[in-house]
């Protein structure tokens, strides 16, 4: 309760400076549209009109933040707003807005009040009366009990706040997304950007490859070549040496398959097209540095991409368990359900992964963006650590 009421905070705060942002603009609307009249504000015209769908934007950003899309995390553009919507919502927002951002103050006011009123009520002036929540206090008992009167503020700031952000946040979405054309507009932002962030993670999974390819096979390959080489010239003159070069060149050749079997498993698993995602998932885990309990239970045979992606979330989130978390255990759930595939994972860690610290977290939310699939990531300082994604099975 009091994590959605300090989120519920947050969110007024920023819906606050979204409704000063919507006082200027509609005053330097009407303003313009007085210079229009007089035929010298055209010019400025299309510069507040971008104003005005940039406003928009950070308020279906904030909106979706607040209400957990996952639009602003996965590089998601907002939808672009017609001019008269954006009009429109910020009209609205002025009213609105305000009246999230009043409601607050004076509940924050309230328990402020209330809380500290026995410190400093008989310093004022007799003449001044000090009454929080109308509860006048004129001695020293009844000001010891101001106190309560900021518990029962300080119950109505939990328990409203939230509620209005919410509110807001749902009518900014309806408002601003909510016709056909608003709805339109966003899906097409959305496949826009599952576009873009599609071709990311195949950019970055063929740069990995590459480099995969290249450190490693690539280097061993040419050791090879040159042990190679010095047998050819050491063969007639020292046969002992030249069965030493020979041991290290076979050697270096199987270490080189071996790489590449790892390379070319890492593009997709063998276990995966022969035995499905249950048992990719369960030789994975059992191959963990972490112990690593699964429940794959009843997982039918899913799409091929659809498996490979799954099993690329719980490597790296398995890979992030060993390589960061500190963890001495983990957990690895899958389910399929309603047309969609729920993978979890669960470490006993630290917590406090980053997606930007180079933990594979934002590889992770890439890929599953790219199919349309939702990504959660809960992990407080002191842990647990929690990887929760869900992909459509069909498109």
């Amino acid at each position: 309760m009091l994590e959605r009421a300090a989120r519920g905070t947050r969110y007024v705060a920023a819906a606050g400076a979204g409704t000063m942002r919507a006082w200027l603009l509609i005053g330097g609307f009407l303003f313009i549209q007085v210079l229009v009249i007089l035929l010298v504000g055209a010019p400025l015209l299309r510069r507040m009109a971008a104003l005005l769908e940039r406003s928009t934007e950070r308020d279906i950003r904030l909106a979706d933040a607040h209400l957990g899309r996952d639009s602003g995390k996965s590089g998601t553009p907002p939808p672009r707003t017609e001019f008269w919507d954006s009009i429109c919502w910020s009209a609205v927002n002025s009213l609105a807005g305000l009246a999230c951002v009043l409601t607050a103050f004076v509940l924050t006011v309230g328990v402020a009040v209330s809380l500290t009123c026995p410190l400093w009520w008989w310093a004022l002036p007799s003449e001044i009366a000090v009454s929080p929540g109308g509860y006048p206090v004129d001695s020293w008992p009844a000001a010891l009990l101001t106190p309560f009167v900021g518990l029962a503020y300080l119950g109505l700031f939990v328990f409203c706040v939230p509620r209005l952000a919410t509110g807001h946040a749902l009518l900014a979405r309806r408002m601003l997304t909510g016709t056909d054309s608003g709805r339109l507009r966003t899906r097409i932002a959305e496949v826009t950007a599952l576009r873009q962030t599609a071709l990311e993670a195949h950019g970055l999974e063929l740069r990995r490859i590459e480099r995969d390819l290249h450190d490693g096979t690539q280097n061993r390959l040419v050791a090879v070549r040159m042990h190679l080489g010095l047998i050819e010239r050491l063969l007639t003159e020292e046969p002992e040496r030249t069965r030493e070069l020979i041991t290290v060149a076979k050697d270096a050749a199987e270490d080189a398959l071996r790489e590449l079997r790892g390379v070319v498993r890492s593009i997709y698993p063998p276990i995966l097209a022969d035995q499905g995602l249950a048992m990719a998932v369960t030789s994975l885990a059992s191959r963990s540095a972490v112990p690593c309990s699964v429940d794959v239970r009843g997982l039918p045979r899913l799409p091929a991409a659809v498996e490979t992606v799954a099993y690329f979330v719980v490597t790296e989130a398995l890979t992030n368990v060993v390589k960061h978390s500190g963890a001495t255990g983990a957990r690895v759930t899958v389910r399929e359900h309603g047309g969609e595939i729920a993978v979890e994972v669960t470490d006993d860690g630290g917590g406090g992964a980053n997606e930007h610290g180079g933990s594979g977290l934002s590889g992770i939310r890439q890929r599953v963006a790219a199919f349309e699939g939702r990504t959660r990531i809960t992990s407080p300082p002191g842990g647990p650590t929690t990887i929760e994604v869900r992909l459509p099975c069909a498109f």
